[in-house]
Protein backbone atom coordinates (compact mmCIF):
# COMPACT_ATOMS: atom_id res chain seq x y z
CA UNK A 1 0.00 0.00 0.00
CA UNK A 2 1.07 3.43 -0.47
CA UNK A 3 1.75 5.64 1.66
CA UNK A 4 1.58 9.67 1.45
CA UNK A 5 4.51 11.35 3.29
CA UNK A 6 4.67 15.16 4.36
CA UNK A 7 6.73 17.28 5.75
CA UNK A 8 6.12 20.93 6.50
CA UNK A 9 8.48 24.06 7.94
CA UNK A 10 6.91 26.58 8.65
CA UNK A 11 8.61 30.36 7.60
CA UNK A 12 11.07 31.65 10.48
CA UNK A 13 11.68 35.53 10.72
CA UNK A 14 15.05 36.63 12.66
CA UNK A 15 15.40 39.91 13.95
CA UNK A 16 18.65 42.03 14.45
CA UNK A 17 18.17 45.21 16.93
CA UNK A 18 20.52 48.34 18.26
CA UNK A 19 19.19 50.91 20.70
CA UNK A 20 20.01 53.97 19.93
CA UNK A 21 23.11 55.76 21.52
CA UNK A 22 23.66 59.10 22.80
CA UNK A 23 27.15 59.62 23.50
CA UNK A 24 28.02 63.32 24.88
CA UNK A 25 31.73 64.25 25.89
CA UNK A 26 32.89 67.12 27.92
CA UNK A 27 35.81 69.34 26.34
CA UNK A 28 38.43 70.01 29.07
CA UNK A 29 39.11 73.69 29.79
CA UNK A 30 42.04 75.33 27.89
CA UNK A 31 44.26 77.10 30.82
CA UNK A 32 47.04 79.98 29.94
CA UNK A 33 48.52 82.42 31.67
CA UNK A 34 50.09 85.92 31.04
CA UNK A 35 52.64 86.55 33.81
CA UNK A 36 54.58 90.23 33.65
CA UNK A 37 57.14 90.39 37.29
CA UNK A 38 56.47 93.36 39.63
CA UNK A 39 59.40 95.80 39.20
CA UNK A 40 60.22 98.58 41.74
CA UNK A 41 61.86 100.95 39.52
CA UNK A 42 62.69 102.88 42.08
CA UNK A 43 65.93 104.00 43.59
CA UNK A 44 66.95 106.55 45.87
CA UNK A 45 69.30 109.36 45.11
CA UNK A 46 73.07 110.61 46.86
CA UNK A 47 72.16 112.96 49.84
CA UNK A 48 74.17 116.11 48.86
CA UNK A 49 75.33 118.99 50.68
CA UNK A 50 75.87 122.29 49.32
CA UNK A 51 78.21 124.37 51.15
CA UNK A 52 78.45 128.37 50.59
CA UNK A 53 81.45 129.41 52.07
CA UNK A 54 81.93 133.12 50.30
CA UNK A 55 80.71 135.28 52.60
CA UNK A 56 82.84 133.86 55.42
CA UNK A 57 85.87 134.22 53.14
CA UNK A 58 84.39 137.40 52.30
CA UNK A 59 85.06 138.61 55.48
CA UNK A 60 88.42 138.44 55.37
CA UNK A 61 89.68 139.15 51.55
CA UNK A 62 89.02 136.94 49.15
CA UNK A 63 86.35 138.91 46.59
CA UNK A 64 85.16 137.43 43.63
CA UNK A 65 85.25 140.19 40.13
CA UNK A 66 81.87 141.44 40.98
CA UNK A 67 81.93 142.41 44.33
CA UNK A 68 85.68 143.90 43.29
CA UNK A 69 83.77 145.36 40.71
CA UNK A 70 80.86 147.11 42.77
CA UNK A 71 83.11 148.10 45.95
CA UNK A 72 86.21 149.62 44.21
CA UNK A 73 84.53 151.08 41.24
CA UNK A 74 82.39 153.84 42.61
CA UNK A 75 85.24 154.48 44.52
CA UNK A 76 87.50 154.44 41.86
CA UNK A 77 85.23 156.89 40.08
CA UNK A 78 84.78 159.20 43.29
CA UNK A 79 88.74 159.17 43.88
CA UNK A 80 89.50 160.32 40.09
CA UNK A 81 86.41 162.92 40.40
CA UNK A 82 88.41 164.24 43.58
CA UNK A 83 91.86 164.21 42.46
CA UNK A 84 90.86 166.10 39.07
CA UNK A 85 89.39 168.80 41.36
CA UNK A 86 92.17 168.75 43.54
CA UNK A 87 94.42 169.10 40.30
CA UNK A 88 92.12 172.26 39.50
CA UNK A 89 92.09 173.73 43.13
CA UNK A 90 96.32 173.75 42.58
CA UNK A 91 95.90 175.35 39.34
CA UNK A 92 93.90 178.07 39.77
CA UNK A 93 95.75 179.06 43.00
CA UNK A 94 99.10 178.64 41.28
CA UNK A 95 97.49 180.99 38.57
CA UNK A 96 96.48 183.45 41.03
CA UNK A 97 99.60 183.55 43.66
CA UNK A 98 102.48 182.19 41.97
CA UNK A 99 103.95 185.52 40.72
CA UNK A 100 102.96 187.38 43.85
CA UNK A 101 106.29 188.50 46.05
CA UNK A 102 107.16 186.25 48.60
CA UNK A 103 104.48 183.29 47.82
CA UNK A 104 106.07 180.18 47.63
CA UNK A 105 102.92 178.50 46.52
CA UNK A 106 104.43 175.42 44.58
CA UNK A 107 105.97 174.75 48.42
CA UNK A 108 102.79 175.18 49.89
CA UNK A 109 101.03 172.56 47.22
CA UNK A 110 103.85 170.06 47.61
CA UNK A 111 103.65 170.18 51.60
CA UNK A 112 99.43 169.92 51.40
CA UNK A 113 99.93 166.70 49.34
CA UNK A 114 102.31 164.93 51.87
CA UNK A 115 101.15 165.94 54.80
CA UNK A 116 97.32 165.25 53.65
CA UNK A 117 97.85 162.04 51.73
CA UNK A 118 100.70 160.82 53.73
CA UNK A 119 99.99 161.96 57.68
CA UNK A 120 96.60 162.85 57.92
CA UNK A 121 95.32 159.65 56.63
CA UNK A 122 98.04 157.69 58.24
CA UNK A 123 96.25 159.21 61.27
CA UNK A 124 92.70 158.94 60.43
CA UNK A 125 92.92 155.21 60.05
CA UNK A 126 90.29 152.93 61.89
CA UNK A 127 89.61 149.39 62.23
CA UNK A 128 85.85 148.09 62.05
CA UNK A 129 86.09 144.64 63.98
CA UNK A 130 82.88 142.39 62.04
CA UNK A 131 81.62 139.09 62.86
CA UNK A 132 82.60 136.45 59.97
CA UNK A 133 79.57 134.98 59.06
CA UNK A 134 79.31 131.66 59.04
CA UNK A 135 78.97 129.62 55.67
CA UNK A 136 75.41 128.76 53.87
CA UNK A 137 75.31 125.22 54.21
CA UNK A 138 71.97 123.48 52.22
CA UNK A 139 71.66 119.60 52.92
CA UNK A 140 69.42 118.17 49.95
CA UNK A 141 67.72 115.09 51.45
CA UNK A 142 68.38 111.35 50.04
CA UNK A 143 64.89 110.99 47.89
CA UNK A 144 62.84 108.05 46.86
CA UNK A 145 62.04 108.11 42.99
CA UNK A 146 60.40 106.30 40.66
CA UNK A 147 57.14 104.33 40.28
CA UNK A 148 56.74 100.69 41.22
CA UNK A 149 55.40 98.33 38.81
CA UNK A 150 52.81 96.09 40.77
CA UNK A 151 53.06 93.35 37.41
CA UNK A 152 50.12 91.72 36.09
CA UNK A 153 49.11 87.92 36.37
CA UNK A 154 46.58 86.89 33.92
CA UNK A 155 44.73 83.79 33.80
CA UNK A 156 42.65 83.00 30.80
CA UNK A 157 40.41 79.57 30.71
CA UNK A 158 38.90 79.13 27.59
CA UNK A 159 36.01 76.70 27.54
CA UNK A 160 33.19 75.48 25.27
CA UNK A 161 30.13 76.15 25.75
CA UNK A 162 28.34 73.15 24.82
CA UNK A 163 29.63 69.08 25.02
CA UNK A 164 30.30 67.47 21.56
CA UNK A 165 27.39 64.92 21.72
CA UNK A 166 27.62 62.22 18.50
CA UNK A 167 23.98 60.39 18.37
CA UNK A 168 24.04 56.51 16.83
CA UNK A 169 20.16 55.91 16.16
CA UNK A 170 19.01 52.50 16.47
CA UNK A 171 18.92 49.82 13.91
CA UNK A 172 16.22 46.70 13.45
CA UNK A 173 17.27 44.31 10.97
CA UNK A 174 14.55 41.73 9.70
CA UNK A 175 16.04 38.51 8.00
CA UNK A 176 14.26 35.35 6.85
CA UNK A 177 15.71 32.65 9.42
CA UNK A 178 13.73 29.42 7.85
CA UNK A 179 11.92 29.56 5.01
CA UNK A 180 8.15 27.84 4.50
CA UNK A 181 8.90 24.25 2.66
CA UNK A 182 6.54 21.40 1.96
CA UNK A 183 7.78 18.23 1.11
CA UNK A 184 5.53 15.43 -0.14
CA UNK A 185 6.57 11.71 -0.96
CA UNK A 186 5.38 8.61 -1.12
CA UNK A 187 7.04 4.89 0.51
CA UNK A 188 5.41 1.87 0.25
CA UNK A 189 4.48 -0.64 3.24
CA UNK A 190 5.42 2.46 5.78
CA UNK A 191 4.97 5.94 6.97
CA UNK A 192 8.43 7.59 6.54
CA UNK A 193 8.43 9.80 9.59
CA UNK A 194 11.71 11.57 9.58
CA UNK A 195 12.98 11.76 6.15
Amino acid sequence: MLYLNIRSTQAMIGMHTQLGKLEAHSTPARLSTENRQARSNEGCTQATIDIDSYPSRHSYGYTNHDDFAKEHGQEGFASLKKTTSRHTEDAWQIINNAARPNANELHNIAYNEQVGTFISNGKNRHIVTELIPDPKITVHQSELRGTPDPGDVTVHIDTDAFAQTHFTPGQVQTYVKQKANVNQWVTEGRYDIYA
